[in-house]
């Protein structure tokens, strides 16, 4: 089965200018917080871990392209071990000096590649694998409209306890599936802090799965209704500001479906943070009188917020800004923030291998000396709380993983 063609210029443009060097896997620079790159390279050491960084794919991707090795389901369930955290792409960019331009700056994108190669395998025939093919339906199936495979009405039962949400606004709530259906009790902390600041919000009942899922396997085909539903249900609506609380829907909402279609969204598009950022700097949250000690936080980047949207100091603005609230970085932060192992469709078909990750993210944390880990992203948060949950005591008495807008609740 060869290449879809449409798709060789990405692969060429993308694959010629690596050089080899391999800093996708080995890159360790402690004066700019670079601790190695690749967090499925480190989870999967003892089996052959070459071919699971971007040196290793980049050469069995040349190797595809010349023909020696054909697509496969053997190639996709390979393929798939990959976060597409995006990671590789910030060190192979580094110069380690702003006033240098690599080559490679202007030319891979890796997370491109690999979203390419994912296209290829679904249309040949060899993807989504059994997992992803499972979420996809669910996602398209009128009586879930998510990739839980739960009821539709589920994800809005919340709702009937906050009758102040109007069904039209100019500032609108996209709920998503992950947080309604996985964590309810952070929508019901959000509405906390609206209610408490003031600020009124509208919501559909007759939203749809933003569609992530099926972007990050690469069956971009199966949301052309999804996409067009979504869109045309906010802006019938009067939405001219459109939230949500998930890092994935807010990539989806913000990049891919302007990308996807070509043109601009008829609204703005944000992320709970940007909207949390502005009631805080209009003083508008009445936080709690905080005595003692201030409390040691660490902040965690989604690679869906970070390193894919740039969305980086915002959310530590939001953290900073809580009364009795130290903010400490973890040793890899920002740009260079390790990955949850929650992304590009790993913890739905490799779940191990996704919490393998995480238990290093909060060793990390632990090390860090925070009381607290927070994020802004639900996969992460389960994918972190898995991983918590198999931790030793030792480690649970250290630290804990809160949602952002859960803590902020906490403090009002």
């Amino acid at each position: 089965m060869e290449i879809i063609h449409d798709r060789r210029k990405v692969y060429d443009i993308d694959r010629k200018p690596c050089l080899g060097c391999g800093d996708c896997g080995y890159a360790i620079r402690p004066v700019v917080g670079r601790y190695l790159t690749c967090p499925v390279k480190e989870a999967m050491e003892d089996e052959g871990f070459e071919l699971y960084f971007s040196r290793g794919r980049m050469n069995v991707l040349k190797s595809i392209l010349e023909g020696q090795i054909p697509l496969s389901r053997e190639l996709a369930e390979w393929v798939y071990q990959c976060s597409v955290c995006g990671n590789c792409t910030e060190v192979c960019h580094m110069s380690q000096n702003e006033y240098i331009t690599l080559p490679t700056c202007n030319w891979i994108d890796h997370v491109k590649v690999w979203d390419a190669l994912r296209k290829d395998l679904v249309e040949a025939g060899f993807a989504p694998l059994e997992r992803h093919s499972d979420l996809v339906e669910y996602m398209n199936d009128d009586k879930m409209r998510n990739p839980y495979g739960e009821d539709i009405d589920e994800k809005f039962d919340w709702i009937k306890e906050f009758p102040e949400i109007k069904e039209k606004g100019e500032l609108m709530f996209f709920g998503g599936c992950s947080i309604p259906l996985r964590q309810v009790e952070t929508l019901k902390n959000m509405m906390k802090i609206l209610k408490a600041a003031g600020k009124e919000i509208a919501m559909t009942k007759d939203e749809w799965c933003c569609g992530s899922i099926a972007i990050r396997i690469g069956d971009e085909k199966s949301l052309t209704e999804t996409i067009k539903h979504n869109i045309e249900e906010f802006k019938e609506r009067g939405a001219k500001t459109l939230f949500t609380a998930c890092a994935g829907c807010y990539r989806t909402w913000k990049k891919d479906y302007p990308e996807l279609l070509g043109e601009k969204l008829p609204f703005e598009v944000k992320h709970i943070t940007e909207i949390i950022i502005e009631l805080l700097n209009n003083n508008q949250i009445p936080f709690k009188k905080e005595e003692g000690e201030k409390v040691k936080v660490t902040y965690h980047d989604p690679c869906h917020l970070g390193r894919h949207m740039n969305l980086y100091d915002i959310p530590r603005e939001v953290i900073t800004n809580i009364p009795g609230i130290e903010l400490i970085e973890m040793k890899r932060n920002r740009n260079n923030a390790w990955c949850c192992g929650a992304g590009g469709g790993v913890k739905s078909q490799f779940p191990e291998l996704a919490v393998k990750i995480s238990k290093e993210r909060i060793r990390e944390a632990v090390d860090s000396s925070a009381q607290i880990l927070t994020t802004s992203c639900p996969f992460c948060i389960n994918n972190l709380n898995n991983a918590y949950e198999e931790m030793d005591t030792m480690v649970k008495e250290k630290i804990k993983v809160v949602d952002i807008i859960d803590f902020i609740a906490s403090k009002i």
